[in-house]
């Protein structure tokens, strides 16, 4: 479920990009139905201007004299007919015009549902930056009395990032939290045991160098997993955050955050990540929603 998470709040702003580009068709074509139907409309007026100077002269007709009854009515039966096509390419017009116009109903009330739909969007992923807002404030407060040495706190992408460092949680090798430690993580789950609607992942990392021990954990990949449960233990048994929305997770050295070719890039990879990741279920939904508008 956080994997599926991570996806949808990563291709956020390109999924509203490709909406913007959707109402900008539709605002494209409904111009040139537009269009269009003016220029129905003007044939219509030319053909009522026709219709009326054919009846005048049909009156002009019946008042000549007999002997040229004949060829006026040939030329008036020609008249006819002309008008008569004219009146029905006017009222395939007409049935084509009604349903252009239709059509154009339809697309203004497919914009109108649209934009309806971005609004929404925009105001939950508001809303969600506001939540967050929130969290990383009360987080910076409750760590203050921690140096940048030992942890820092970042946002991107929709998350908050609590990176904490080896020295701080742990001594080399080991998967037991110091005492100073301890009180981070303390003031860590005060903060997210008040909020809502959101998830925490604990990632450990590690340098690249070869654990000397022949005991277990044999790896970094092992030492990682394990230092990442420990601190979820300490998370939900210990310091009351709920255990359904906390995951431990290992990533061993394959996720450095400096070289690790020196001992200060090493020493910013030996880290532990608590990651707060928000819900994004009615993003979600209001994407989808979108979707099935297309």
């Amino acid at each position: 479920a956080i994997v599926a998470k991570d996806k949808q709040v990563a291709d956020l702003n390109e999924m509203l990009e490709e909406r913007a580009d959707s109402l900008r068709r539709v605002t494209r074509d409904f111009n040139d139905l537009q269009a269009n139907y003016d220029r129905l409309e003007r044939t219509n007026r030319e053909l009522r201007e026709i219709e009326s100077l054919l009846n005048t002269r049909i009156k002009e007709i019946l008042a000549i004299s007999t002997s040229e009854n004949q060829q006026l009515n040939e030329e008036l039966a020609q008249r006819m007919n002309e008008l008569a096509e004219k009146e029905r390419l006017a009222s395939e017009r007409e049935m084509a015009l009604n349903r252009q116009q239709r059509n154009i109903d339809s697309l203004i009330s497919a914009i109108a549902a649209k934009e309806k739909r971005i609004d929404e969007l925009e105001t939950a992923l508001n809303n969600m930056n506001e939540k967050l807002l929130v969290v990383r404030t009360s987080l910076e407060k409750a760590l203050s009395g921690f140096n940048s040495s030992e942890l820092t706190i970042t946002q991107d992408g929709g998350r908050i990032y609590i990176n904490i460092s080896e020295k701080l949680l742990f001594a080399s090798g080991s998967t037991t939290v110091d005492p100073k430690g301890k009180d981070a993580l303390q003031q860590v789950a005060n903060v997210l045991k008040q909020q809502k609607d959101v998830s925490i992942k604990v990632e450990g990392h590690t340098d690249n160098v070869p654990l000397k021990s022949a005991n277990f954990p044999k790896d970094n990949w092992d030492l990682s997993v394990l230092r990442a449960t420990t601190i979820v233990k300490l998370l939900t048994k210990d310091y009351g955050l709920d255990p359904k929305l906390v995951e431990a997770t290992g990533r061993g050295e394959f996720v450095p955050k400096a070289s690790n070719d020196d001992a200060a890039g090493r020493s910013l990879n030996r880290r532990t990540e608590i990651v707060i990741i928000p819900d994004i279920e009615e993003i979600t939904n209001i994407l989808n929603q979108l979707s099935t508008t297309e």
